[in-house]
């Protein structure tokens, strides 16, 4: 199996996490923050999107 398509999945939960930790963290905190955490959360989607392209296109004809 190629370990390619983990490294997305893998990369997507840690980005995923961190940006929910940002938005939960202090509601009240800068709007930069919540941008941020927005920023990083649409990086997630991105990765969880480049995982599945990898999955498709490493599947056996």
């Amino acid at each position: 199996m190629n370990r390619k398509p983990l490294i997305w999945l893998l990369l997507a939960l840690v980005l995923a996490a961190y940006a929910l930790s940002i938005l939960l963290s202090s509601p009240g905190q800068s709007p930069w923050s919540m941008i941020s955490g927005i920023i990083i959360g649409a990086a997630s989607l991105v990765m969880v999107w480049k995982y599945s392209r990898e999955i498709r296109n490493n599947r056996p004809s």
